[in-house]
């Protein structure tokens, strides 16, 4: 069964973990170096609340695909997850109901309760009809692109929204309007990577600690044992994919903030999926989750990141790298959830 905050892979492949985040920041700073055109604007100087800030969306986002994992699903819904966070908050951000700062926080909220809904409506789809989450998930972040792009401030799209690889010009100011101090954004960031910490050491104490952990280790280690033994499976996957959702749909309202929150737009390939590199690289870990958020969000904000990110052909090699992890990474915690194939159930009960 799956416990929290321990690394469970071996030397060898935290060595390869380790060797691809410095191909990352080797490979594109020599690309910087190499002449690739930097622009000056497309990238943030670190500290000025874009790394915490990014930090605590890509955090957000690891938390998004780990805590359903625990429990015996692939949560694929991430990504239309954060996309409907980012449409509720961009309509919040039209109406322009209240000052700047009373509409980031809540377009936090309500895109967090969004979220959560999302991924509650993707349990009862998998409860009720028997369609699995990598299904319903897809499906739904399909449906939820031309939202995004249609709600979007000032009818733009940002390049993380899309699967399309666009040429990263400039930083994109999604949310002009808001104007939010650089004091404010830095003192959010703050507190949202805080909370951030703190849901992932409560999720981490409640796993080894308490009754319900038990109850969510069980659901994935082996589902139908589970329910053999009183557990409510079903219950207990809806409350997780809903706390998944909401930390996606927190994040996509991030993309709001304007300038300091540019960097999660240089994501190479739609910014929902980022959880899962966070968690491959974390292997599958709460703690491992926060070191790879803090260093990819410093990634994000290197001058060579921006220049190798312009290119839509370094683009596609740099998703390649992030996404192989999954490689050496997932098949190490696909076992620890008991037989392999109960991740792969629509329903935890045998038929009479």
């Amino acid at each position: 069964m799956i416990l929290p905050g321990r690394c469970r892979s071996g030397k060898i492949q935290i060595l390869v973990n380790g060797l691809t985040v410095l191909a990352l920041f080797a490979g594109t700073h020599a690309l910087a170096l190499g002449g690739v055109d930097l622009n000056p604007g497309a990238w943030a100087a670190p500290w000025s609340g874009d790394v915490i800030l990014v930090s605590a969306g890509l955090l957000f986002l690891g938390l998004a695909f780990l805590l359903p994992l625990h429990g015996g699903l692939l949560n694929l819904g991430i990504h239309a997850q954060f996309l409907v966070g980012f449409a509720v908050g961009a309509a919040i951000a039209r109406g322009g109901m209240v000052d700047p700062a009373g509409q980031a926080a809540l377009s936090l909220v309500v895109a967090a309760l969004a979220g959560a809904l999302t991924g509650v409506v993707m349990a009862w789809l998998k409860q009720k009809f028997a369609i699995h989450e990598i299904l319903s998930g897809l499906l739904l972040s399909a449906a939820a692109m031309p939202i995004g792009r249609a709600l979007a401030v000032d009818r733009v799209t940002p390049p993380a929204l899309t699967i399309e690889l666009g040429t990263f010009t400039a930083p994109l100011h999604l949310s002009p309007g808001l104007s939010l101090p650089p004091a404010f954004v830095l003192t959010w960031g703050i507190l949202l990577l805080s909370a951030a910490l703190v849901l992932g050491l409560l999720f981490s104490y409640l796993l080894r600690h308490a009754v319900p952990g038990f109850a969510i280790r069980a659901s994935g280690a082996n589902p139908l044992a589970a329910v053999a033994t009183g557990v409510d499976v079903e219950r207990v996957q809806m409350v997780l994919l809903g706390v998944g959702g909401a930390c996606a749909g927190l994040t996509g309202a991030l993309q709001l903030w304007t300038q300091p929150a540019v960097a999660l737009e240089r994501w190479p390939f739609p910014l929902g999926f980022a959880g899962m590199v966070v968690a491959f690289l974390g292997f599958g870990s709460v703690r491992g989750a926060l070191v790879a958020a803090l260093v990819l969000a410093a990634w994000l904000n290197t001058p060579g990141a921006a220049a190798a990110l312009q290119q839509p052909g370094w683009g596609a090699a740099i998703s390649l790298v992030l996404l192989a992890p999954a490689l050496w990474v997932l098949p190490r915690i696909l076992p620890e959830q008991g037989a392999p194939r109960s991740i792969w159930r629509t329903r935890h009960r045998e038929s009479i």
